[in-house]
């Protein structure tokens, strides 16, 4: 099974040097990995969750052992309740 370590240290670096902020990570004993981040001076982008991903990717050897990574913002400190849309 891939450690939670294992993975904050993949990213620590990264994190640093980008201004994002490892919020939390999620490993089961399946593998299935989830990765949540937020951006210091900004909002997180697309962009930013693909260049992660594929970071984690290059720091694991699948060949070794499998997994599935989901990599994502951990959102705003805004109240966005979908439930609050008006859809008259």
């Amino acid at each position: 099974m891939i450690e939670k370590r294992t993975i904050e240290q993949i990213v620590e670096k990264y994190m640093e040097d980008n201004r994002l902020v490892l919020v939390d990570v999620k490993v089961n004993k399946a593998n299935n990995i989830k990765v949540f981040f937020r951006a210091l001076d900004r909002p997180v982008c697309i962009d930013d969750c693909v260049a992660l991903s594929r970071f984690i990717e290059a720091g694991l050897d699948r060949d070794k052992e499998d997994f599935s990574l989901m990599v994502s913002s951990a959102g705003d400190n805004c109240d966005n309740n979908e439930n609050d849309i008006d859809n008259n």
